[in-house]
């Protein structure tokens, strides 16, 4: 099995290099990064050098969980959509083998790429003379286990709808939006709306928020880190339980994926 796996990860690794869709992620990413290094170069305080730096970061990381995402349904909606699941069945590779392939190509890619984002925000962190702070490393781990979940998430939407609705629900209905909607219910309900109606949306919408997956399970207590970059000897804990939310969410996601798959006789 181990072979099999292998000659998976090579051949999705090989299909990524090829897209001309990823290239085209790629030079955005570049561009990104290019254009928001211009004003620091003119910058004249240590304090403008270090917001900009911050920006060019954080922004770099959300633009890496997007084309995270974009990894885990395009590998698996580009199979679907051309038909190739029989042949690839039949070799013999089973499901589960090709399925956990494809993730684990997927992952490696993510993790390549936030090690390029890590490594040149160190770089531009010596060029321009900002002191190295540990929150680089954080953010970067954070990031990389937030794609963990996401690859995943989106790997079991690619098996159940057409790639562009389930990017569609992936980018709408999330649980953010399910929580910003709930606290709406919340606050018109402790205004002196008593409606029964309201009562049954606001419990509603509290439950698709615990169904649906996070991004950053623990955002909120790690929300300053990603604003200074320093790193409180207590929060490096959350590394570890973000760790253990998106492995989880990872084995979830891939057991009902693997079960649509089968169900939708490929073989």
């Amino acid at each position: 099995m181990a072979e099999l796996v292998r000659a998976n990860v090579i051949a999705n690794l090989a299909y990524y290099r090829r897209s001309r869709l990823l290239l085209a992620f790629l030079l955005v990413f570049l561009l990104i990064a290019g254009l928001q290094s211009l004003p620091p170069l003119f910058a004249d305080s240590g304090v403008q050098t270090f917001n900009a730096l911050q920006e060019i970061f954080s922004d770099l990381n959300g633009f890496l969980l997007v084309l995270a995402a974009g990894l885990g349904l395009f590998i698996i909606s580009s199979h679907l959509r051309n038909r190739s699941l029989k042949m690839v069945f039949t070799k013999p590779c089973t499901p589960a083998v090709w399925l956990g392939s494809a993730l684990l190509s997927a992952v490696a890619v993510s993790l390549l790429l936030s090690g390029i984002v890590l490594g040149s925000a160190l770089v531009l962190s010596l060029l321009w003379h900002v002191p190295v702070r540990a929150g680089l490393v954080f953010v970067s781990v954070d990031t990389f286990v937030a794609s963990l979940g996401l690859i995943a998430y989106l790997m079991l939407l690619a098996t159940l709808l057409h790639p562009a609705v389930a990017a569609t629900v992936a980018l709408i209905f999330n649980a953010d939006m399910f929580y910003s909607v709930q606290l709406w219910t919340l606050a018109a309900i402790r205004s002196g709306n008593s409606s029964k109606a309201l009562r049954v949306l606001a419990r509603v919408f509290h439950y698709l928020y615990l169904a649906l997956p996070m991004i950053h399970p623990y955002g909120k207590e790690t929300r300053d880190v990603y604003v200074s970059l320093r790193v409180a000897h207590g929060e490096w804990k959350y590394l570890l339980y973000s760790l253990g939310y998106g492995l989880m969410l990872s084995v979830f996601c891939y057991l009902l994926a693997l079960l649509a798959l089968q169900r939708q006789k490929h073989i």
